[in-house]
């Protein structure tokens, strides 16, 4: 089965422009999946050794995904009419690579504590639907913030899918819905001590922050546009 990740290596080694950067966003696809696939062994089996080979898989990726974006930088932007945006996407502080790292950070975080919790903290069975919402939320959104990259990047056009925007907006409120509820639900349960609370809490406001922090980006990236169309019909008036 060829996944997200293989198609990138294909397409980065084509060698125009447009595969570059089709690549670069496949492969964030590929580390979303990763993602959400640790996030359910985690919820499903609680902590165990195969959270490293998840980490493995994403540390791997992203190094992958940040040869790439040398590439873009250096071959692509100087010459895309999309430049500006393309930047904007590939800034490492502000840009995608940020939510890529965090994302890495949580299941990294998985695999240390497989080293320090006993084999019975477990997620309660009860919570599980939740959780798997609250992820499913948070990577659909990283998803619709990647789409809105390919349609404004690879269009060269600065007004991109609008469709793509409302998503992005539209997961990240649902995934602060799904996760407020699961906190109230956390802290309003009796039979769970203050000791397993505050891991599980933990565990909800990051992969919540996963979703607020592809709204952020989105929301850098649509300014940026909007910069670009008030800059170019300025041009035009003169």
């Amino acid at each position: 089965m060829e996944t997200g990740i293989s198609r990138a290596s294909q397409t980065a080694r084509s060698g125009t422009g447009r595969y570059d950067v089709e690549g670069y966003l496949d492969a964030i696809e590929g580390v979303t999946s990763t993602f959400r696939k640790a996030i359910e062994a985690y919820v499903n089996s609680g902590p165990n050794m195969g959270c490293w080979q998840y980490a493995r898989s994403m540390a791997e990726q992203i190094g992958l995904i940040d040869d790439m974006r040398q590439v873009i930088e250096m071959d692509v932007v100087p010459k895309s009419a999309a430049g500006p945006l393309l930047a904007e996407m590939l800034n490492p502080q502000t840009g995608v690579g940020r939510l890529l790292q965090d994302m890495k950070r949580q299941v990294t975080g998985f695999a240390i504590e497989a080293g320090f919790s006993g084999p019975d903290r477990r997620v309660p069975r009860s919570m599980i639907a939740g959780i798997h919402a609250l992820s499913d939320e948070a990577c659909a959104a990283v998803r619709a913030l990647t789409e809105h990259c390919r349609a404004c990047c690879l269009a060269e056009q600065a007004s991109g899918d609008a469709e793509s925007e409302e998503r992005v907006a539209w997961h990240e409120s649902e995934a602060d819905r799904v996760s407020t509820q699961l906190v109230k639900t956390i802290l309003a349960d009796d039979t769970l001590t203050v000791e397993c609370k505050l891991p599980l809490t933990q565990l909800v406001e990051e992969i919540d922050r996963v979703a607020d922090y592809a709204a952020a980006i989105e929301n850098g990236f649509q300014a940026r546009g909007t910069e670009l169309v008030r800059n170019a019909d300025g041009q035009r008036a003169h």
